[in-house]
């Protein structure tokens, strides 16, 4: 199985070592239209451009997605704004931060519409003391409902710099420990990478023969 991270910073930077961190590849969001949505190397693992589309408000979201191409992340701390994003077609993911808000509701939609619910570490790293604790709680919370709709979600860095990236064991072993599911977690970052990845890929258990 193929390990995916999703992270906030350029695969142009000159800068090595992709492979260290335990990815076989990496989803790269930026919030500019992609000049290509095809598949690169950089240290032998596979770099996708992903369209981050930012919203604080339906009507926002809804010309964000316009020219959205490619793998789409939508990134907003409005319910309201999650709930209609993993409805729309064009949506692959919901992006975390410490700011995201999400409920039963949005949770059930992902489930149905197949939407992954990004769970990421970087936001424990940029918070401290109440703040933090915070994150916890809700974070628990939010596994425990991932858990009772059995959404689709991925556990990452995203990291905004090269400082924030962690070994995928280290996040892996964090999120375990607050409740989450790794194996699932895995499974459905590699359904992800595998539509995005392998021409021969429809849909779970349909490939095309040669």
């Amino acid at each position: 199985m193929e390990y995916v991270d999703f992270v906030r910073f350029s695969d142009k930077l000159e800068w090595c070592g992709w492979r260290k961190w335990g990815y076989d590849a990496y989803i790269t969001f930026y919030e500019s239209e992609p000049e290509s949505t095809n598949v690169n190397s950089a240290d032998s693992v596979k770099i996708i451009r992903g369209f981050l589309v930012k919203a604080e408000s339906v009507p926002e979201l809804l010309s964000g997605l316009k020219k959205a191409e490619g793998v789409v992340g939508v990134l907003s701390s409005e319910i309201k704004v999650n709930r209609e994003a993993v409805m729309r077609k064009k949506v692959d993911i919901i992006l975390d931060s410490a700011e995201r808000r999400l409920d039963y509701t949005t949770v059930k939609l992902a489930a149905e519409k197949d939407v992954i619910i990004e769970v990421s570490f970087s936001k424990f790293i940029n918070s401290k003391g109440i703040r933090r604790m915070r994150l916890f709680e809700e974070t628990v919370q939010l596994l425990r409902i991932i858990d009772k709709f059995d959404a689709p979600f991925a556990l990452t860095t995203a990291a905004s710099t090269p400082h924030e990236l962690r070994q995928r064991r280290q996040v892996e072993d964090f999120f375990a420990f607050l409740g989450a599911s790794v194996e699932k977690a895995r499974m459905h970052a590699w359904k992800l990478l595998r539509r995005l990845t392998d021409e021969r890929y429809i849909i779970d258990g349909v490939e095309v023969e040669e």
